[in-house]
């Protein structure tokens, strides 16, 4: 076992920026409903991508005088995002998240210094103006305003990190808040063009149809959240737990599993990734991209004198799904995923077809459409029916995930092809068991 790390290295890159991403919520007739903000075409950084809104934590946000302002305390906003971070530099985390929230959307989550909720329109308006002009910090209009920052309304969700390809990297924390009684957003600065409310479902639907342009850890967040209900939901069902540790094990000469403890960037949701091969690997169900257990996995296969090839996904929920792009990007290597399921994806994809070969990797691995987890969902057989990857077909989902509606009639069927097809094989499950204590 090894312990994870601070960011990943693929390779010895510069370490990313510490940053702060807020999903803003509202309920809604149909279901709720998320604030995306679109960026300027002319911005150095994501032009006309569809996002939320964030960025960099500041050197302010760590000074005393305003983390003393936050209802969280530093040790409880580590223990919220995971464990892995020291209290002060979780707690400048989240009094980012909140003024990035007000800079940009002009949603302030504070109260007055005496605890009654709300504070003066005029007076937050004013302030937020001077905030994004340059004319004040979010320090001194905390201390002007007495405020109490309701750091305690941010829901962490996830982590995500920037893959070292790209010129701009940041390690940024995903929260979710709901839209405060009364208050509407507002913009002002150069950093929003456009903005609307949206169901996960419908801004899916329009990434795909190419009416919306979104990065990978703004439509992962989007499916993520596609099947809640409440604010409370997410807190009950999807906030990170305690991070684990990376875990590997060698099960056979051609197969090793690695316990991934952040599957789809959320810590405590524990995912197995499988490198097979000897020295021609494919990388299955890489989901967490926060670093540690793809750095791993990259060093496995190269002191094994080899490298990885490809990647292939049994289905592309983000538990599973969330780490192939960055190595993919990383290694400009194919990601091969099931049929449908790379037009949930904003990067290209192959679709593999029923009984078709990976065309990666010196084991081979046929790709058997197995329908019923999602409709996307594929296993792959190898070592001439040695093993089977099965992916979520045991029945095992994500530990801190909200999956849609399962096909049962398609996953039984699915279940008993693959017991005709590989009725030896040992099946190797999408996620550890109790048996496999990570």
């Amino acid at each position: 076992m090894t312990a994870p790390e601070s960011s990943p290295s693929f390779g010895g890159s510069a370490p990313p920026s510490l940053a702060a991403s807020v999903v803003l919520l509202r309920p809604a007739a149909a279901g709720l409903e998320i604030l995306l903000t679109r960026r300027p075409t002319t911005m150095a950084f994501a032009p006309d991508m569809h996002v939320f809104p964030g960025g960099r934590v500041d050197p302010g946000d760590t000074r005393s005088t305003v983390v003393a302002r936050s209802v969280v305390s530093a040790a409880d906003a580590a223990r919220g995002l995971g464990g892995d971070l020291d209290g002060s530099t979780a707690i400048a985390i989240y009094i980012a998240a909140i003024r990035e929230l007000f800079e940009e959307a002009g949603i302030l989550l504070a109260d007055g210094g005496d605890g009654v909720p709300g504070l003066p329109a005029r007076s937050i308006s004013q302030a937020r103006s001077a905030l994004v002009g340059g004319e004040a910090t979010f320090g001194s209009i905390a201390e002007t305003l007495d405020l109490r920052l309701r750091t305690d309304l941010l829901v962490p969700l996830s982590r995500w990190v920037t893959p070292p390809v790209l010129p701009r990297r940041f390690d940024a924390r995903f929260f979710a808040a709901e839209l405060p009684a009364g208050a509407k957003v507002s913009f002002e600065g150069p950093e929003v063009a456009a903005h609307a409310w949206v169901r996960p479902t419908d801004a899916l639907a329009a990434m795909v149809a190419g009416r919306l342009a979104m990065w990978l850890p703004t439509s992962t967040t989007l499916q993520q959240l596609q099947h809640v209900g409440s604010i409370e939901e997410i807190r009950e069902r999807l906030a990170p737990g305690p991070l684990g540790v990376v875990a590997v094990d060698e099960l056979s000469p051609e197969v090793t599993r690695i316990v991934m403890p952040a599957g789809g960037g959320v810590a405590g949701q524990p995912v197995c990734a499988y490198l097979v091969g000897h020295r021609r690997f494919v990388l299955i169900d890489p989901g967490d991209p926060t670093g540690p257990g793809i750095d791993r996995a990259v060093e496995l296969a190269t002191a094994r004198g080899g490298a990885i090839e490809a990647v292939a996904l049994t289905h592309v929920d983000p538990d599973h799904a969330a780490g192939a792009e960055a190595v993919a990007e990383s290694l400009d290597i194919p990601v091969f995923a099931g049929p449908g399921g790379g037009r949930a994806l904003p990067y290209a994809a192959r679709e593999s077809v029923d009984l078709g070969s990976i065309e990666a990797g010196d084991v081979p691995l046929r790709a058997v459409h197995t329908p019923g987890p999602r409709p996307d969902h594929l296993a792959f057989i190898g070592g001439d029916g040695a093993f089977v990857l099965v992916g979520d077909l045991d029945g095992v989902r994500g530990a801190r995930s909200i999956p849609g509606h399962p096909d049962a009639t398609a996953w039984a069927a699915s279940l008993v092809c693959l017991g005709k097809l590989a009725p030896t094989a040992r099946r190797l499950a999408g996620h550890p068991s109790a048996a496999d204590p990570v």
